[in-house]
């Protein structure tokens, strides 16, 4: 169903908020092609389990310039 799909995709505010990175840098990694995302009109979604396994992999990575600009919450 329709809605199983849209459960498991998010928008780019919500991974900003999320992941700790801003919406203009994630907006290049979809550009770039480097997470799963769907594009609906203008807006991205972003697949879930895509955003956390980049954050996973930019996290085993020392260079910290990867990494998100604000401490997330929880």
């Amino acid at each position: 169903s329709t809605d199983v799909i849209l459960e498991k995709y998010i928008t780019v505010h919500a991974a900003a908020e999320i992941s700790g990175y801003n919406t203009q840098y994630l907006r290049r990694l979809l550009r770039a092609e480097k997470l799963d995302s769907v594009k609906v009109g203008q807006m991205w979604l972003i697949k879930l389990e895509s955003l956390e396994s980049y954050t996973e992999r930019v996290g085993q990575i020392t260079d910290r310039r990867l990494g998100p600009r604000k401490m997330v919450n929880g």
